[in-house]
């Protein structure tokens, strides 16, 4: 939930910031811009540490490993698509608001 409301304010904050610096975007434009910032970083973060879990030699059967890199992607997935949506959200408010 509070993950939720984070990636709404941002994507409210940065929707307002952007129609400040691009007027000349269509409010289309700068909502989905204000978007997708969140889940990229999010992505980025999964993919990084998932990196660090392969580029490490923790142990020789690979088992926990299977299961750290399994559970890392379904919870960087789910954690992305929240931030995409909570952004979402947020830009389309903010894009009311601004006209």
């Amino acid at each position: 939930m509070i993950g939720f409301a984070l990636a709404v304010l941002m994507g409210a904050g940065l929707a307002a910031l952007l129609a400040g610096i691009r007027p000349q975007w269509s409010a289309r434009k700068r909502g989905l811009i204000a978007a997708s910032v969140l889940p990229v970083i999010t992505m980025l973060a999964t993919m990084l540490a998932l990196l660090f879990i392969l580029a490490g030699n923790y142990d020789a059967t690979g088992q926990m490993r299977d299961l750290a890199t399994a559970a890392l992607l379904t919870l960087g997935g789910g954690f992305t698509l929240l931030a995409f949506f909570g952004s979402l959200i947020g830009a389309l408010l903010a894009g009311r608001r601004h006209g």
